[in-house]
This record gives structure tokens, sequence and C-alpha cells, in this order.
């Protein structure tokens, strides 16, 4: 399987001779052995999109996050017609499917100016879920979008920093679990850093906007630099960005 290739392998199935990485080091170097969760026994191979894309770029992810970046076009989303790059930042709790906090992360883009008020935004984020769990499935063997991503986005108040803002909910299902429904609360901010250069943050959480949890998000969003990009990435993966292997089920 190539280093620009991403799969998840059940015990048993696929591939044998893969190469993973870590889920510890999460791309950061390429032909590490495969992560295994102790309880569930479900291996998930992941071979890193780029090595070298694997940067926070302006996403300061705090300590003991785990971050990754790649290009537009999303291969699994390629109708998002974005010019620039993604980067997601996953919390420790994303993985842990049942607790209250789970899936909480972070997106940014870093894009060419785009329009991105709230109805663009509603249908940029369901393609990307609809896609990111059409992915995940094929990639498990589960029955694919039993549930098509709806979102439904408000205005509120701009924090520091941002021009503009969105609070609301995605409700999508978890392909990277046991397929179940659910609900995540969001924020989203945009501005513009340069008059080429536009950054969208999107905060998302299981966790309740008023949740504790979120202090963490909204500090990461605090944080966030609008500096330009660098100009020389990796080449989009072969396969889409994808979270880290759950914990047990």
């Amino acid at each position: 399987m190539s280093c620009q290739r991403l799969r998840f392998i059940a015990p048993g199935t696929g591939d044998r001779r893969c190469r993973c990485v870590r889920f510890m080091a999460f791309l950061t170097e390429c032909g590490k052995s495969c992560y295994s969760s102790v309880r569930s026994r479900l291996v998930f191979c992941l071979a890193a999109l780029v090595c070298a894309a694997a940067s926070a770029a302006n996403l300061p992810t705090p300590a003991g996050w785990r971050a990754e970046s790649f290009r537009f076009p999303l291969v699994f989303a390629p109708s998002i017609p974005f010019d620039g790059r993604a980067t997601v930042g996953f919390a420790p709790s994303f993985a842990h499917f049942a607790a209250p906090d789970a899936f909480s992360h972070a997106v940014l883009w870093d894009i060419k100016p785009e329009p991105m008020e709230g109805a663009q935004l509603e249908r940029a984020l369901a393609v990307y879920f609809d896609g990111l769990m059409d992915n995940a499935a094929r990639g498990r063997k589960l029955d694919e979008l039993p549930v098509p991503a709806a979102v439904s986005l408000h205005p509120m108040q701009a924090p520091a920093g941002w021009s503009d803002a969105y609070a609301g909910a995605v409700h999508t299902w978890n392909a990277f679990s046991r397929g179940e429904e659910m609900k995540l609360d969001v924020e989203v901010a945009t501005r513009r850093c340069t008059p080429d250069h536009l950054q969208v943050l999107i905060t998302l959480s299981k966790a309740p906007r008023r949740d504790k949890a979120w202090d963490a998000l909204r500090a990461l969003r605090d944080a966030t630099r609008c500096e330009e990009p660098p100009k020389a990435d990796a080449p989009a993966p072969a396969a889409p960005s994808t979270p880290p292997a759950p914990t047990a089920r």
C-alpha cells in the first residue's frame, strides 16, 4: 500500500504487508507498525497521506492533539470547489466515541476567497461529511450513507479577530464506529487574511456548545494564525483524510 494511500484493514482481511503509521505518532513517519485497540482488537492500518503534509500550518493544535494537512480538491468530496489547503486537528477525546465530548476536532480551510455565508457553509459541510462517512463506510464494509448529512447554521457574534461567525448542528452518522446516527454541535468563523486568502475555521464536538469541552476548541480558534500558507505543498493524497482509529468497542 502506497505511503500516499490510507485504508482501514481489519484482522484477517486486506494486505497483511501494508505499512502503517502508529496512532500515537499519527502521520509523522511512514512505514511504522499498525495501531491496534487493545479492547476491541480491531486493527486500523494507516498510511500517511503525505508525511511532509502533516504540518498543522496555521492551526496551532495543543499538546496531545494530532493534526494533518492536505490540499483541495478533497478526494472524498471533490465537488467542494475550493482552492487551497485543509488542516484538521483531532482532540485526544476524538475517537472515544462513547464519551460526551467525542468527535471534538477543528477543521481549518485556508483557501482562495469564495462566497461564504450560511447557505454556502451548510452545503459545503453536508458534502464534506457525506463524503467522509461514505469513504470510511466503504473501507470498513458498512452500508453506505444511511443518513445523509443535514447541516443547520445561524449567525452568531463573531469572535475577536474574525469577521463573521455561525453556530448550529451537523446531523450525520459515525462510519468510524457502528454506523450510529450522530449530532455534532458546530461553530464556524470566517475572515479575509489578505485579498487572496480566506480562512474558514470549523469547530465540532458531540458535546453541547455550553460544555467545558468547548473551551479548548475556542482557545484553538483564538490562537489560529492568519498567515499565508506555504506555497510548496505535496500533491493531493490518493485517499481522503481519516480520523484516528476508534478506541474500544
